[in-house]
């Protein structure tokens, strides 16, 4: 009979503080609370050095699925190049001398182009201003188009960061929502896009405009796209180098100007431009990158492939990604016998007034891949606690966590009966730390909390487990180590590329 486990990936549930700052705690979510009474749970570190970051560094969607699927520590792109900075040889970099020499040869400028932020999730501000460094040093003018973060960083912050950039380089200021899309709203990157190249109004007050934005939004996330100088929009003969090193936020704009096929809307682009990005994007993309990434050998999606085993991936649209290229070590194509279900998230600005999102179409999809015993290994990703939880809305993340709680109430009746064992997990903190413990200040961004590991199936039952209260600062291992906690259970060895460790020994 085949043996099934089921992955489940809450995205953005951390163990907080028991008190008013985790809505986790004030929820109370029934099912949760009845699996750390009947089967072993721990906790994992899923920030920091543990999952390839630097020491204090909060963990993403993309580390932590990335973790999850190596089985090992990934060592990231934010530590790395920020080594390469620090170094000095991030300066001798061949793809940025050659933007900056494109740009400088032919009478152009450097266009850099990226998410102006301090929480190193998508980008980093310590790389933006290397860049203007670099292009000072190779004497070649260079422009800024932004885009105002407002989720990973607090909201209202814009002010404070566009103090760290010269003003006279900004040429565009744009909120992520409108540049860093997921979700194939083509318009929104379209809009992006125009403003760069030069479409459009230019605003002559920046200071006033904020202004009048922020009274009457609470984020710079949905701020329009903004031209703020004429000189600066992206021409013929110049450079243009995106420089987030997290690819799927900005994939969707930077197809734009790459893809020469490039058909989901119109775009003129000026001739002789010379693209080029920090990372790699798409393995499609036909760009130069900077700052190739780190191998992934063998994921846990290829050692299931080739014991023969099946598998499905299933999450909303907003977090496919995560369960499928970033799980798979930066693969997009799908391994043999890896099935795909994609549930369209919800297409609105506000996240918040739906909690719930599309976790019921999730649960409805693995309900029926659990009784038909479809598949040998399913990965579920559910997306409330990260979206609802970057929205610092209290009541909404309550709203979330019930929803999730109730859809786990639901996967549980499924199990019963079945030979499954389901896994529950997290890839990083955020809902249990919606207000700052110390200030009760609303937070929106991840956190360096740990993540709860659950391992149920009749035969854990009342097993050894620790005291729940205590799993903030007593970890029972690493993200990495879910890989090799899988294939122990599927009976299926543990490659040596994999230096994680089964935490079976530990719990049962």
């Amino acid at each position: 009979m085949r043996r099934t486990v089921v992955l489940i990936v809450l995205d953005g549930w951390g163990i907080g503080e028991d008190n008013e700052s985790n809505p986790i705690h004030v929820a109370k979510p029934e099912n949760f609370q009845r699996l750390t009474e009947l089967y072993p749970v721990t906790s994992l570190q899923a920030s920091g050095i543990s999952v390839g970051l630097p020491w204090g560094e909060v963990g993403n969607s993309e580390v932590g699925h990335l973790t999850l699927g190596a089985g090992k520590v990934v060592y990231q792109y934010y530590p790395k190049i920020t080594l390469a900075v620090q170094d000095g040889t991030f300066f001798d970099n061949p793809v940025l001398k050659n933007a900056c020499a494109h740009a400088k040869t032919k009478g152009g400028r450097v266009q850099f182009v990226g998410l102006l932020t301090k929480a190193n999730t998508h980008a980093a501000l310590e790389h933006l201003q290397a860049l203007l460094a670099m292009a000072g040093k190779e004497n070649v003018p260079a422009y800024l188009h932004l885009f105002a973060d407002g989720l990973d960083s607090p909201p209202r912050s814009l002010i404070k960061f566009l103090t760290e950039i010269p003003h006279d380089k900004l040429a565009t200021l744009t909120g992520r929502y409108y540049a860093m899309d997921r979700n194939e709203n083509w318009p929104l990157a379209e809009r992006t896009a125009q403003v760069m190249l030069g479409h459009g109004p230019l605003t002559a007050d920046l200071a006033e405009a904020l202004r009048q934005y922020f009274s009457q939004n609470s984020s710079e996330e949905f701020l329009p796209p903004l031209r703020l100088s004429a000189d600066g929009a992206i021409r013929a003969n110049d450079a243009v180098v995106f420089f987030n090193f997290r690819e799927d936020g900005i994939r969707q704009l930077a197809e734009a100007f790459i893809n020469p096929q490039f058909d989901k809307f119109s775009i003129a682009l000026p001739p002789d431009l010379y693209v080029a990005t920090l990372t790699r994007y798409a393995e499609r993309f036909n760009a130069p990158v900077a700052f190739p990434a780190d191998t992934v050998e063998l994921p846990l999606g290829q050692v299931l492939a080739e014991a023969d085993k099946t598998q499905l991936r299933l999450a909303e649209t907003y977090k496919y990604a995560h369960v499928t290229y970033f799980f798979n070590g930066h693969r997009e194509a799908p391994f043999p016998n890896e099935y795909r279900a994609l549930v369209p998230s919800l297409n609105q600005i506000h996240p918040e007034d739906k909690p719930d999102l599309m976790a019921a179409a999730v649960t409805d999809r693995l309900v029926e891949a659990v009784r038909n015993q479809s598949f040998d290994f399913v990965l579920v990703n559910y997306s409330n606690p990260d979206t609802i939880g970057h929205t610092g809305n209290y009541a909404a993340c309550l709203g979330a966590i019930k929803a999730v709680d109730r859809e786990i109430g639901r996967v549980l009746a499924a199990l019963e009966g079945t030979p499954t064992t389901l896994i529950i997990t997290s890839d990083h903190g955020n809902i249990e730390e919606v207000l700052n413990p110390a200030t009760g200040v609303i937070e929106t961004q991840h956190d360096k909390n740990p993540v709860p590991f659950y391992l149920v199936g009749p035969e854990f039952a009342g097993r050894r487990f620790p005291n729940f209260a205590r799993l903030r600062s007593e970890t029972g291992g690493l993200l990495s180590d879910v890989a090799p906690t899988v294939l122990e259970i599927m009976g299926v060895n543990q490659p040596p590329q994999m230096n994680g460790r089964s935490l079976l020994r530990d719990l049962i």
